[in-house]
């Protein structure tokens, strides 16, 4: 997934290489973020197994395919939901086991209520969005155009 993201970055004239990777340890609940002047940011204390920072990494990508393929402007609630439900639909964040590993068992749209709640969770973590609805509006409103758009995949991995 990360060597498909990096190749489909290169593609859209958007390189990245290990300078646009930074580690470094986190306090925060995260484990990594992007940012549109730093690249990708990995909070080495917050991995729980290969998989997780594989996952972690395949997300964070996504969000630098936004950037580079669309004007997203990351202080809209919306903009911002968009680029988190594509994220967390298309990173593998919520494989069956990862899920069951977090206490969350759904047999009918387990797939969806997980990528919903993920979004939200993510929005809550921005200024503006961590009370009130701000976050579940922003999800809700963008939901069906962005959960089904899955570039530069043809489909959700």
């Amino acid at each position: 997934m990360i060597k498909f993201m990096m190749e489909n970055l290169a593609k859209v004239g958007c390189p990245f290489d290990e300078s646009n990777f930074v580690c470094t340890p986190c306090d925060t609940n995260r484990a990594g973020g992007f940012s549109p002047d730093v690249g990708v940011v990995l909070c080495q204390n917050k991995f729980l197994n290969r998989q997780h920072m594989e996952d972690t990494i395949t997300h964070e990508l996504v969000h630098a395919f936004d950037h580079c393929t669309t004007n997203i402007n990351w202080k809209s609630p919306e903009q911002h939901a968009c680029a988190e439900i594509r994220a967390v639909n298309l990173s593998g964040e919520c494989k069956f086991t990862r899920e069951l590993r977090r206490g969350n068992f759904q047999i009918a749209r387990h797939h969806q209520a997980c990528v919903r709640r993920r979004a939200v969770l993510g929005l809550k973590m921005l200024p503006g969005c961590e009370t009130g609805t701000v976050a579940e509006d922003a999800v809700r409103l963008v939901w069906d155009s962005c959960f089904n758009d899955t570039a530069p995949f043809d489909e959700i991995p």
